[in-house]
């Protein structure tokens, strides 16, 4: 191969990475109506979480 066709190859491998990349970026954004650093940011669900005694029957017999 000469040197226009490895360009030539070159050039069409990086735009259809890069049109690939837009595509999946665009779907998994329309996918997900919250991002990430919102779901981070909402308070936590107790409902499956275990509940907690309150905190003076956990703590451990003060030392005389």
């Amino acid at each position: 191969m000469g040197h226009m066709e490895v360009l030539a190859v070159t050039l069409f491998l990086s735009l259809l990475l890069a049109v690939f990349f837009v595509v999946l970026f665009l779907g998994s954004h329309r996918s997900s109506r919250r991002s990430v650093e919102q779901d981070a940011l909402m308070p936590l669900d107790d409902s499956g979480a275990a509940r907690r005694a309150p905190a003076s029957r956990t703590r451990p017999p003060a030392r005389s």
